[in-house]
């Protein structure tokens, strides 16, 4: 399956982006962007095909895709709703789309803990992805042509977690203050941004590894707060090292308080709260990885940090 003419759909965002641009660096691939009426996005070359598609009509998205060999999905949260999805998986298929890689891009979507994001704030990703999956078995009209998927999981963005102002990953590089959950000893599974758009770079290169089924990888091994908060100090200079501003922070008492926050209409605190016990929470732990089949190593977490400080 050789894919060369790559098209990505919102390509706005900050994943979107970060692919953009090292599939332009790789320079083996034909790049359009489809856009929704109203956005004002502009490719970042003139080299990049750039169309403006009416979401809501079939046609419109079917034309679009015409001549495409793949569809990157970059949509967000917001606009991952089925009905949508459906539309846009039917005109990719009609257009003669030879991969569609949906826009997941986070943690296990078909987990327990997954499960209990509201959708109509995360985006129903697991109806989406069993569409695809059955949309993909249709036959087309010859052996062979139908449409394949395919999704990225990485978990959290390590280096967006870490400069997030509202200090996700518990610490704060600018008051060098930390907030440990439970004793930090809890394994998380977050990938650097530039490593998964060098994953879909990798997926796209080798289609016949990936087709039919999600690519789960990890990008930072054996990190927990405690190991993010050692390489913080030494890649910082930090000789007193981090203001401990909470510790033992029960991460079951924020899942309970995000149950009530939901039941009372507050999604803002809910989600804060559900998404921290999430990351920290007890259980929930993933030990089997595909970065060797994507061709893709984990970094060591000093390495990680170094290179979130030197883009800071």
């Amino acid at each position: 399956m050789g894919l060369k003419q790559i098209a990505i759909i919102g390509p706005g965002g900050t994943v979107a982006r970060a692919i953009v641009e090292a599939l332009l660096h790789n320079g083996s691939f034909s790049l359009t962007t489809i856009s929704r009426l109203t956005s004002t996005y502009q490719p970042p070359l003139s080299s990049i095909t750039s169309r403006v598609v009416d979401f809501d009509s079939y046609s419109s998205l079917t034309n679009a895709l015409e001549h495409q060999d793949v569809l990157l999905n970059c949509l967000p949260a917001s606009a991952l709703q089925l009905p949508a999805q459906k539309r846009l998986i039917d005109a990719a298929a009609a257009a003669g789309v030879k991969l569609f890689l949906a826009s997941e891009f986070v943690a296990d979507i078909l987990s327990e803990r997954y499960a209990l994001f509201p959708t109509e704030i995360v985006g129903d990703k697991p109806a989406i992805r069993r569409y695809l999956e059955e949309k993909c078995k249709e036959k087309g009209e010859r052996i062979g042509d139908e449409m394949k998927w395919t999704a990225l999981n990485g978990g959290p963005i390590f280096d967006l977690w870490l400069k997030h102002p509202a200090h996700p990953s518990g610490f704060s590089l600018k008051d060098r203050t930390a907030r440990i959950y439970g004793d930090g000893s809890k394994p998380l599974f977050w990938t650097p941004l530039s490593m998964l758009a060098t994953t879909v770079v990798r997926m796209l290169q080798h289609p016949e590894k990936i087709s039919n089924h999600a690519v789960r990888i990890c990008g930072v091994r054996n990190l927990t707060q405690q190991t993010l908060k050692g390489a913080l100090e030494i890649e910082m200079g930090l000789n007193e090292g981090f203001e401990i501003l909470e510790e033992r922070v029960d991460a079951e008492a924020l899942k309970r308080e995000a149950l009530e926050f939901f039941e009372r209409g507050e999604k803002g605190k809910g989600m804060k709260g559900l998404t921290l016990w999430a990351q920290f929470g007890e259980g929930g732990g993933e030990e089997v990885w595909d970065n060797g089949l994507v061709g893709v190593e984990m970094l060591g977490v000093r390495e990680a940090v170094r290179e979130v400080l030197e883009n800071l």
